[in-house]
């Protein structure tokens, strides 16, 4: 193959045909344009650099066509001129030339007239190359000014009017339309658009509800820019933004401003149009994106995320509820939130944000854990019209409550690798750790949470955390300044949860008994401080006072129409009599009385107490009756749901083993209890377990653990199992000749039913008989 030089390429290119120049062009153009689509792609260019390029090209293509034809027509000296030739080719025409030779060659003057026509292929290339290296050099200044802030075009975090992960507040959109509901909808919908952002934090509804409070306002006041400069100023949050919805004829405009909070200084602000109602949402996503790029956030960034009708919905009516319903469940009305979100769903049934909200209104509740798994199932099957946040959320969310935990934790660390601030995800991530009795780790994220938007929620976790790594005082203190703050967030119940491990038990009965007088209209609180109470008053061996308590609270739930939570204050009543009283006839009579009020089968299957009911027929010796049940519940659990029960359905397989006198067979099945999220849950089954099966070192280290477990919320358990547990811990010592350590466990004991009621009495004087014993010899010695 013969090399060919430059000279070659440019005379083959004149030769050329214009539909070859033309396919070579385009198809130049073509990669042309893949490349700067890839650059936009990757490095964030803003959009209007494509539009650019294409225009570029279209300028240069008249030119390569004028550059071809010109170049195409015959021309005499160009056709004469001599074809470069090597160094030994000139030196042997030096040696041989004669004047003859050269005769017919046009003249230098000549060759170079013919070559600096404009138009030359040469030429057109690189002015090409200069006219794209220009436009390159014009998208290199405005990406420059846009992170230095200069300019127009610079964004505000490198201006400095905002710093990366400042909070700003979303006001309501001034809504001047004659449709009344298009306001909240629109405010919500740009919320959800602007909260995709990582640069800065969108403020959530119901920290403004609760700012709100504080400020002696409605929780849902209308947010107009004076009132949300004014909360913004309370809360250190340094910009609001302002939108408004204009009618124009039958299409709609829309702004927004992005004001400073302290001086009302507009920072940016935009506008966009809408033909008619079905493009409003898509304007709002244009304005949305607009104030993201104009705060400083990633194009790049920008563009990943999907369109908000995509993400939400196409059809402006059903944002229109779910905005409502947003307003309800932030105003702590969950009753009209489900109810709003519900006919959201039947105008849109594919709007995955509703269902998971749902699942966020069932969760809240602990009442509806079938309902709550069935809607987020529905919205996982629409997760790609999720955000990224929101989709991460609800993964975890599902994963946690069919209790795939690690897979819960592995959502969580995912989203937070990229909203590192997200408050939701800290707070619930932090719960996890608490499950796991990882408390430093729980306490880091919960402190993170509420560094981050302190709130009744978090405050609440911090101070279990605080309590589990042995920090009672500051628990204390937290619990006092969330009273002050939240006054309604019910924290007198978690103060007396603190003064009952402290032995503080008279000041724990009057915080819950203050609660429930002024709470008593409202069912819910009811029942809660009436289980509250009866738990406190068994522990202490009241169990008359309990049982008073506990049929309350049992009222209020029947009231409610919570049958399983009716159910389940049953089985506890059993629970007492069988441990407490040794009187299983009792605990059946008051099982078969309320299953025959409220049958099994009237509950969904997934709400069924089973792991309790289980439990206590297998203590009282009804096995057969407890194996029913428990074939029952297996039965009723789907492949993904099984895996997440396995430590209940542990616990009751060890219940059953134990009533079989198989302590050996219980053992393995009530450790798998004891290590999932409910940490006492059959942790003083596992100590009988141990003791029946002849182990007393290991029976008396898991008693142990459990007496002395960090965790605050134990009330519960501790009513049936704490002091039955002191009194077996003093039995063991003492049969180990620890007399120390017996008195010591003994002395709890009676410290805890010292007020028991008489049918315990003779319980309580035996273990004073056995303290004096041990002390005899004490003081012979």
């Amino acid at each position: 193959m013969v090399a060919r030089g430059p000279n070659d390429i440019w005379a083959r290119a004149r030769r050329a045909r214009l539909l070859q120049v033309l396919a070579v062009y385009v198809s130049a153009s073509f990669i042309v344009l893949q490349v700067v689509d890839l650059f936009i792609d990757k490095l964030g260019l803003p959009d209007w650099f494509f539009p650019g390029g294409v225009a570029l090209l279209l300028i240069g293509l008249p030119i390569i066509v004028a550059t071809a034809v010109v170049q195409s027509v015959p021309n005499p000296l160009r056709e004469r001129a001599p074809s470069p030739k090597s160094k030994r080719e000139r030196r042997s025409e030096r040696r041989s030339s004669s004047p003859a030779s050269t005769a017919d060659s046009p003249s230098a003057e000549e060759v170079a007239a013919a070559s600096t026509h404009w138009l030359t292929w040469r030429k057109a290339i690189l002015a090409g190359v200069v006219a794209f290296a220009i436009w390159g050099l014009v998208a290199a200044g405005y990406m420059a000014m846009r992170v230095l802030g200069v300019g127009p075009v610079g964004s505000l975090v490198a201006a400095g009017a905002l710093d990366a992960r400042d909070r700003i507040l979303v006001a309501d959109f001034d809504n001047r339309s004659p449709e009344p509901t298009l306001g909240q909808a629109l405010t919500e919908a740009f919320r959800i658009d602007l909260a995709q952002t990582t640069l800065v934090r969108v403020v959530e509804p119901g920290r403004v509800a609760e700012a709100l409070a504080r400020m002696q306002q409605r929780a849902d006041a209308p947010l107009d820019l004076a009132l949300a400069r004014e909360v913004a100023i309370r809360e250190g949050i340094k910009a609001v933004v302002a939108g408004e919805v204009t009618k124009a004829g039958t299409g709609y405009v829309l702004s927004a401003r992005l004001v400073a909070a302290e001086d009302g200084v507009e920072l940016a602000g935009f506008r966009e149009n809408a033909t008619d109602s079905t493009a409003v949402i898509a304007a709002i996503d244009r304005l949305s994106k607009r104030m993201r790029e104009r705060i400083g956030e990633s194009l790049r960034t920008i563009r990943a995320n999907q369109p908000l009708e995509r993400v939400t919905t196409s059809s402006l009516e059903a944002l229109r509820l779910y905005s409502q319903a947003m307003r309800a469940f932030d105003s702590g009305d969950d009753v009209r939130a489900q109810a709003l979100l519900e006919e959201t769903l039947r105008l849109d049934p594919g709007f995955a944000m509703a269902y998971r909200k749902l699942g966020v209104i069932f969760g809240n509740r602990r009442e509806d854990r079938s309902g709550q798994i069935e809607v987020l199932k529905r919205a996982i099957e629409h997760i790609d019209r999720l955000t990224e946040r929101e989709r991460y959320l609800t993964l975890a969310t599902y994963y946690n409550t069919i209790g795939e935990r690690d897979q819960a934790v592995t959502a969580y660390e995912t989203l937070l690798a990229t909203y590192a601030d997200d408050e939701t995800a800290l707070n619930n991530l932090g719960n996890l750790y608490q499950d796991r009795r990882e408390y430093a780790r729980a306490l880091v994220l919960h402190q993170r949470a509420f560094e981050t938007g302190a709130n009744a929620v978090n405050m609440l976790n911090l101070a279990f955390d605080q309590f589990g790594v042995g920090l009672a005082d500051e628990a204390q203190a937290t619990f006092e300044e969330l009273a002050r703050r939240f006054p309604d967030a019910g924290s007198e119940v978690f103060l007396a949860q603190l003064r009952t491990r402290a032995g503080q038990y008279a000041d724990a009965e009057a915080h819950l008994h203050a609660l429930r007088d002024a709470k008593r209209a409202d069912l819910r609180w009811r029942a809660i401080t009436s289980i509250e109470l009866a738990d406190l008053a068994a522990l202490r061996g009241k169990l008359a006072d309990a049982e008073r308590h506990l049929a309350d609270a049992m009222a209020a739930q029947e009231e409610r129409g919570q049958v399983a939570s009716y159910i389940e204050g049953a089985v506890t009543r059993g629970r007492w009599d069988i441990v407490v009283r040794g009187d299983a006839q009792r605990a059946f009579r008051g099982l078969e009385a309320a299953l025959t009020r409220h049958p099994l089968g009237t509950v969904a299957p997934l709400d069924r107490p089973y792991a309790g009911l289980v439990n206590v027929l297998a203590l009282g010796g009804r096995l057969d009756r407890a194996q029913a049940h428990l074939a029952e519940w297996e039965a009723s659990l789907s492949a993904d749901l099984r895996p997440g029960a396995e430590w209940q359905l542990g616990w009751a397989r060890g219940a059953l083993a134990l009533g079989r006198s198989r302590p050996a067979d219980a053992i393995p099945e009530l450790r798998r209890a004891a290590d999932g999220p409910c940490s006492l849950c059959g942790t003083s089954e596992l100590a009988r377990a141990y003791d029946l099966a002849g182990q007393p070192d290991s029976a008396i280290a898991v008693y142990e653990r459990y007496v002395d477990g960090r965790e605050l919320y134990r009330t519960g358990p501790d009513a049936a199992w704490l002091a039955i547990s002191y009194e077996r811990l003093g039995d063991l010592y003492e049969g180990r000749a620890d007399t120390t350590k017996a008195a010591d466990y003994y002395r709890r004991f009676v410290d805890l039913w010292h007020d028991a009621d008489p049918e315990l009495q003779p319980r309580v004087e035996e273990v004073r008989r056995r303290l004096t014993r041990l002390a005899a010899p004490e003081a012979a010695r």
